[in-house]
């Protein structure tokens, strides 16, 4: 028998795969972004994956359109397909993880997205949406993701143990 929140998370991933292929819209999420500090402030990104899994992840400036290709400011590679969670050094990543486009200044004012991907566009992570002040608003050891709308700031356990709750 399959626990009851799985089964929910079983019908919310088809229920976006199939909205997702009638629409002809963005790769279904099957797990979230989010983004962390160092205790000197450097930028850390996090995913954990509900379900299924993702090869690499892409932070670029978020112009608030949807018009041409944004242009990369890091891009990573994983070494294996990421399942769970994993986190990485925004600026020198380790642990697996790959600079294919290493980290660019990070512009103050300047709104980013930090999202998570497959080779085969078959699964994301939801993208989390930030700017440098809210990087700075950050303490090491909490992370920041979104669920749709709603911005949420908790502790990294927190992060692992509940943000795929009813996803």
């Amino acid at each position: 028998m399959i626990p009851a929140r799985r089964r929910r998370a079983l019908a919310a991933t088809a229920l976006a795969a199939i909205v997702a292929a009638l629409s002809g819209c963005a790769v279904p999420p099957a797990g979230l972004a989010g983004v962390t500090v160092t205790a000197d402030g450097s930028p850390v990104g996090v995913i954990l994956m509900c379900h299924d899994h993702i090869d690499g992840a892409t932070l670029y400036p978020d112009h608030g359109d949807s018009t041409g290709t944004p242009e990369d400011d890091g891009r990573w590679e994983h070494e294996a397909p990421v399942t769970g969670f994993t986190s990485w050094s925004l600026a020198s990543p380790a642990d697996g993880w790959t600079a294919e486009t290493p980290l660019g200044r990070l512009v103050p004012g300047q709104r980013y997205a930090l999202y998570g991907w497959t080779e085969d566009s078959s699964w994301s992570a939801a993208h989390v949406h930030f700017t440098t002040a809210d990087l700075k608003a950050l303490v090491p050891g909490q992370v920041r993701y979104e669920r749709g709308d709603e911005v949420r700031i908790v502790s990294t356990d927190e992060f692992r143990e509940k943000a795929c709750e009813d996803f």
